[in-house]
C-alpha cells in the first residue's frame, strides 16, 4: 500500500513538472495571438513597372476638309437638272444644261460690228478719199492756171487795142468791148482761186483727220474685241461651272428646271466625303499641352462600343473662342484632327471623344491612384510596407505624368516595393499591419 502512494506521490509530481512545463511553454503563443490581433487589416500592392500616357479629352465634330459651292453671277434659265441631293459625282461630271442663247446672239451681233468696222479701217488705210481730195485739188489748180493765161491774154489785147485807140485807129465803143472782155476773165480768176483754196482746204483737212479716223476706228475695234473676249470668257465659265468642282456626294440642290439660277444662293454643294477632319474644342485650360503632331484616339457612340480609330493634331487655332454648352459659356480653342482611317463610318457632322496623347511614357514606376494620400502643402506620400517587421511607414514621393488609371512616380518608389492599398490618413509610422488577402 505504501508503495502505492509512493507511486501514485510520483506520477502526480512528473504529472506536476508537465504540465508546469507545457504551461511555460505556451504562454508566448498567446501573446502572439493577441498581438496580431492588435495589428491593421490591409490590402498590399506592389509596386511595378511599366507605361503611363497622359491624355486630354475634348468633345470633336467630323467636318469634310473640301467643300464647293457652285455660284452663278448672273440669272439664268435652268433647261435641265442632271444631279440630285445625295448623288456621288466625280470632277467634271455634268450637274446642269443652262440657257445661253442670249449671251451667244449678243457676241454674234458684237463679231458683225466688228468685221464692219474692220471694213472701214482698211478703206480709210487704203486713202481712198483722200486720192478724189486730190484729184479735186489738181484739177482746181489747172482751171486756175488756165483762167490766169487767159487773164493775161485778155489784158494783152486790151492794152494792144487801146493803143491803138489813142492813135485813132478804131472807136471808143471797139475798146469797151475789149475792156469787157478782160474783166470777165478777171471774173473767173477769182471763181477759179475760190475753188482751189476750197479744194486746197478740204485735202489738208482731209491729210490731218486721217490719222484721227484711223486712230479711233481701230479703238472701236479693239472695244468690239473685248465685249466679244468677256462674253466668250463669261460663256466659259458657265460651262465651267455646270460641271462639278471636286468629286464627293451633292448635299445641295438649290435649281429648278424651268426656273432661274440665284446670284446670292449657290445652285449646287458637293462635300468630299473621304477627305475628313475633326474639329476639336479643348477646353483654356488643357491647351499649353496641346501640340502639332500629337497622336489621338477617337471614339464616339456613332463608332459604337468597340471601335477606335487614330488621328493626329494637324492644327492649333491661334485664337480662343467661347461657346455655348449646358452648363454655361466656355472658352476653347479649336484643333483640327487628321483621322489616319475613317473605317466607312466616319461621316460629316457626327459628333465624337477625342483623346489627345499629352505625353506618353514606357518602362517607368507607375502605381494606381489608391496607394496615395494627399497632405494639405501638396505633397503626396505613401505607406511603404517593411515585410520583416510587418510594420508600415510614410514614404513621399514625386509623382510625374497621370493617366486615366496610373500614374508615374518619379521619386520615392522602385519596383518591387509593397505599399498599402487604401490608406487611411489615421494610419501612422511605426503600426503593426496585418496583410489581408
Amino acid at each position: 500500500m505504501k508503495k502505492f502512494l509512493i507511486a501514485l506521490i510520483v506520477i502526480a509530481a512528473i504529472a506536476g513538472m508537465i504540465y508546469f512545463s507545457i504551461s511555460k511553454d505556451s504562454e508566448p503563443t498567446i501573446m502572439s495571438g493577441t498581438s496580431a490581433r492588435n495589428a491593421i487589416p490591409v490590402k498590399a500592392v506592389t509596386i511595378e513597372t511599366g507605361s503611363v500616357t497622359s491624355y486630354v479629352t475634348a468633345p470633336g465634330m467630323v467636318e469634310e476638309v473640301n467643300k464647293s459651292q457652285v455660284f452663278f453671277d448672273t440669272p439664268l434659265r435652268v433647261i435641265k437638272v442632271l444631279v440630285n441631293k445625295n448623288d456621288s459625282v466625280q470632277k467634271g461630271d455634268k450637274l446642269i444644261v443652262l440657257d445661253t442663247s442670249s449671251l451667244e446672239d449678243e457676241m454674234d451681233r458684237l463679231a458683225v460690228q466688228k468685221e464692219i468696222q474692220s471694213i472701214t479701217l482698211k478703206k480709210l488705210e487704203s486713202g481712198q478719199n483722200l486720192l478724189s481730195l486730190e484729184a479735186q485739188l489738181a484739177s482746181a489748180k489747172k482751171a486756175l492756171e488756165q483762167a490766169q493765161e487767159n487773164h493775161q491774154t485778155a489784158l494783152d489785147e486790151y492794152n494792144k487795142q487801146l493803143g491803138f485807140y489813142e492813135k485813132g485807129i478804131i472807136p471808143k465803143t471797139q475798146l469797151d468791148q475789149y475792156e469787157k472782155a478782160a474783166k470777165d476773165v478777171e471774173a473767173v480768176v477769182d471763181n477759179a482761186q475760190l475753188s482751189f483754196e476750197n479744194a486746197e482746204k478740204a485735202y489738208q483737212s482731209s491729210v490731218g483727220g486721217l490719222d484721227l479716223d484711223i486712230q479711233s476706228q481701230i479703238k472701236n475695234i479693239e472695244l468690239l474685241s473685248s465685249q466679244i473676249d468677256d462674253i466668250r470668257k463669261e460663256l466659259n465659265k458657265i460651262r465651267n461651272l455646270e460641271k462639278a468642282p471636286i468629286g464627293g456626294f451633292v448635299t445641295e440642290v438649290n435649281v429648278i428646271e424651268g426656273g432661274y439660277t440665284y446670284t446670292g444662293q449657290p445652285a449646287f454643294t458637293i462635300i468630299d466625303a473621304e477627305n475628313l477632319q475633326i474639329t476639336a474644342a479643348v477646353s483654356e485650360f488643357n491647351t499649353k499641352d496641346i501640340a502639332i503632331g500629337q497622336q489621338v484616339t477617337i471614339t464616339g457612340e456613332a463608332l459604337g462600343d468597340d471601335l477606335k480609330l487614330s488621328g493626329e493634331v494637324t492644327a492649333v487655332a491661334p485664337i480662343a473662342t467661347r461657346i455655348q454648352t449646358a452648363s454655361g459659356t466656355e472658352t476653347v480653342v479649336e484643333v483640327s484632327i487628321a483621322p489616319n482611317d475613317t473605317e466607312g463610318v466616319l461621316k460629316p457632322g457626327l459628333n465624337v471623344d477625342c483623346d489627345i496623347i499629352t505625353q506618353e511614357k514606357n518602362d517607368v514606376v507607375v502605381a494606381e491612384y489608391n496607394i496615395f494620400i494627399d497632405e494639405r502643402d501638396r505633397k503626396q506620400y505613401v505607406l511603404l510596407i517593411d515585410t520583416e517587421k510587418m510594420t508600415m511607414r510614410k514614404q513621399y514621393v514625386i509623382l510625374g505624368i497621370y493617366s486615366d488609371m496610373h500614374v508615374e512616380v518619379v521619386d520615392g518608389l522602385k519596383a518591387g516595393d509593397v505599399v498599402v492599398a487604401d490608406p487611411q490618413a489615421s494610419y501612422g509610422d511605426g503600426d503593426r499591419i496585418r496583410i489581408m488577402e
